[in-house]
């Protein structure tokens, strides 16, 4: 096999697995389809976010508002187990972050619904900064429905209320599912990345 034969396969195996399941909305040029419900107002901000645009989130009810996924994050997401879920959020008008429910992720699907709080208490913090969320896919932290339930992602939501009243202003950016690249996959780009050093030792 060439090297010119190798890099192409295992350019493939990279696509097919960025492909597979990975997923960002950096809301660079607009919202990306995500809404607000339960008393949020959405807006979306060309500047200001980390790195480039941002959802701005405004509480205007006694509900807990929501960030609510497009129908492009949903379908079959079996890909996603394993993998992680993240996004930035910044406290935009410094209320106390004193609503120990925010960053709630609820998933809906397969006739099921799972919601955890995995981000600590007082988030985001008043001090004007982004700061980054993480929350694994994973049976250990989910339950042993969460396969069944990616198999048909329905609903994706997180909450964006921080603060207990009418006043808070979240900002969410860079909301991503970055997935593990399946057993076959990382097979080939391993046997890839072993094979370049010797083909090209043999061509020279």
């Amino acid at each position: 096999m060439t090297v010119r034969a190798l890099l192409a396969i295992t350019a493939a195996a990279t696509l097919a697995a960025s492909a597979h399941a990975n997923v960002l909305f950096d809301f660079s040029t607009d919202a990306q389809g995500w809404t607000a419900t339960n008393g949020g107002q959405l807006v979306h901000v060309a500047s200001g976010g980390n790195g480039g645009g941002f959802l701005s989130i405004l509480d205007v009810s006694g509900d807990d508002f929501l960030a609510v996924a497009p129908a492009a994050a949903l379908g079959a997401r079996g890909g996603w187990l394993g993998g992680v879920l993240s996004f930035d959020a910044r406290n935009l008008n410094n209320d106390a972050p004193d609503w120990a429910d925010f960053g709630r992720i609820t998933l809906t699907g397969g006739g099921s619904s799972l919601s955890l709080d995995l981000i600590p208490d007082n988030q985001p913090p008043a001090d004007g900064q982004w700061h980054r969320y993480s929350v694994a896919l994973t049976e250990n932290v989910w339950g042993a429905t969460l396969p069944g339930l990616l198999a048909n992602l329905t609903g994706l939501s997180i909450k964006g209320e921080f603060h207990n009243g009418v006043s808070e202003q979240v900002g969410l950016d860079n909301i991503a599912i970055t997935a593990v690249p399946e057993p076959a996959q990382w097979a080939l780009l391993l046997a890839g990345g072993l094979m370049l050093p010797a083909l090209r030792r043999r061509r020279r």
